[in-house]
C-alpha cells in the first residue's frame, strides 16, 4: 500500500554554486556518512550532490514530513544495487521514524538532463 509520493526537480548549477561557496561542509551537511566514499571519489562532485538533493526531497515528500526532525538529508542516504537501481538507506533515528508510520520502504527514481535533476520517491507500507 502507498503511503506517499514525492518528487523534487533541482538545477545542478544552483547545487554547484552551494558547493563552491561552502565546500565539503555543504557535502556533509546534505549526505549520509555512507555516500561520503562515492562524493569523494566522484568525478563530477556537483553533479552526485544535486541527485543526492533531489532524491532526498523527494524521499521526505514522499514520507510526509518534508526535510524536518528525524527525516533529514543526513539521515537519508542514497546507494545503488548491483543493477545500479537507486535505494535508500536510513539512520537509525530515521528508520525507528518510519517503522512507527509502517513504512516499509521508500521507492527512488533518479533522471537527469542538461543539468536539471528530477527524483520520484514512493513511500510503500
Amino acid at each position: 500500500m502507498i503511503h506517499g509520493i514525492g518528487t523534487d526537480i533541482v538545477l545542478e548549477k544552483r547545487i554547484a554554486a552551494l558547493y563552491k561557496k561552502h565546500g565539503r561542509a555543504f557535502a556533509e551537511r546534505v549526505l549520509h556518512p555512507a555516500e561520503l566514499p562515492e562524493f569523494e571519489a566522484a568525478a563530477r562532485p556537483a553533479a552526485l550532490l544535486a541527485k543526492r538533493f533531489a532524491a532526498k526531497e523527494a524521499a521526505a515528500k514522499a514520507i510526509g514530513t518534508g526535510i524536518r526532525g528525524a527525516v533529514s538529508f543526513r539521515n537519508i542516504g542514497i546507494s545503488h544495487n548491483a543493477k545500479g537501481k537507486p535505494e535508500t538507506l536510513f539512520a537509525p533515528p530515521l528508520q525507528a521514524f518510519l517503522d512507527e508510520l509502517g513504512i516499509a520502504r521508500v521507492h527512488i527514481s533518479i533522471s537527469d538532463d542538461s543539468g536539471t535533476i528530477t527524483a520520484f520517491a514512493v513511500a510503500e507500507k
